[in-house]
């Protein structure tokens, strides 16, 4: 990243939408995409593969909901770091087939639950607690570690506490492993930049610098034309690299993301004039096409310059 702009790939759960999948290829858990590392791999395979075509440099394993607290709602939090290695192992396989340097990050999710948020209106009564959010976290990244992946992305962050506690578990997996990997840290907030417990991202990244976290940066959230003047303020507020990878665009009225590949990549262009990134991809809506043109648009270009600590 010192040297070029990194490609991530786009979205999974609305690349695997466009498939025709059966209740059957759920395995009767519909909806539950990290299944299909058990159920499809074929599929899970061949999106990661056509990423890696398109240009991407960093591809992320299919396991963003694939921890206890959300895998319970389809009854398969017994799956857990099954599915989690599994889906390290399929991407794992898609770049060793590829002949290509790409490196696979395990995806971490924030949960359905937060540690900031209360339940009901009773204060200071949470859905879950510090603790069982942190083993909940552990089982996951120990099956993404134990499944060969170069590192971990911490990502859709919309609260600084559950990250938090996600970051603890991960520390305490590397040391019970003794192995220390890279993590990259990614946010979802609103167009003040701030999550949706009112953190603003200066706090958030100074509550979460750790010496193996890489970077910060934002996913998600709206489309990339309203988040690039965000990642252009954090890149002075940082001693760490800098990644976006943005929604296609809010979704329409069915849930679909209709921003196009080539609009994305004009809104991305002042990043580059500014040499404000490091790592630069898609969420949400994203396809195969639009990391093509980032990837385009990213050959031969400058990146941001750690600034000296």
């Amino acid at each position: 990243m010192e040297e070029r702009i990194l490609v991530l790939d786009g979205a999974m759960g609305t690349v695997l939408q466009k498939y025709e999948l059966t209740l059957e290829d759920f395995n009767g858990a519909k909806g539950c995409y990290e299944i299909l590392n058990e159920t499809r791999p074929d599929i899970i395979f061949e999106v990661h593969k056509k990423y890696i075509e398109a240009g991407a440099d960093i591809i992320e394993t299919n396991s963003f909901n694939c921890n206890a607290i959300s895998l319970k709602d389809y009854h398969l939090e017994d799956k857990v770091y099954d599915l989690a290695k599994k889906s390290a192992e399929i991407a794992r396989d898609a770049v060793k087939k590829s002949g290509k340097k790409v490196y696979v990050f395990g995806s971490v999710g924030p949960t359905n639950k937060g540690l900031s948020f209360s339940v009901g209106d009773v204060p200071f009564k949470r859905a879950v607690s510090f603790d069982e959010m942190k083993e909940v976290i552990k089982v996951q990244v120990a099956g993404l570690i134990d499944g060969g992946v170069d590192g971990i992305l911490l990502e859709t962050v919309f609260d600084g506490l559950t990250a938090k506690v996600a970051l603890l578990a991960i520390e305490e997996v590397f040391e019970e492993k003794n192995i220390k990997l890279p993590v990259s840290i990614s946010a979802t907030v609103n167009k003040q930049g701030k999550l949706s417990t009112g953190q603003s991202i200066e706090s958030l990244m100074v509550d979460l610098d750790r010496d193996f976290v890489i970077s910060f940066g934002f996913n998600c959230s709206f489309g990339a034309k309203n988040l690039v003047p965000l990642v252009i303020k954090i890149k002075e507020l940082t001693t760490k690299f800098v990644s976006l990878h943005a929604n296609a665009g809010l979704p329409n009225q069915n849930g679909e993301y209709e921003e196009t590949a080539q609009k994305m990549r004009d809104d991305l262009l002042p990043l580059i004039e500014n040499q404000a990134i490091n790592i630069l991809g898609g969420c949400c809506g994203t396809d195969y096409e639009h990391i093509k043109l980032i990837a385009e648009l990213v050959k031969g270009q400058k990146p941001r310059i750690l600034p000296k600590r």
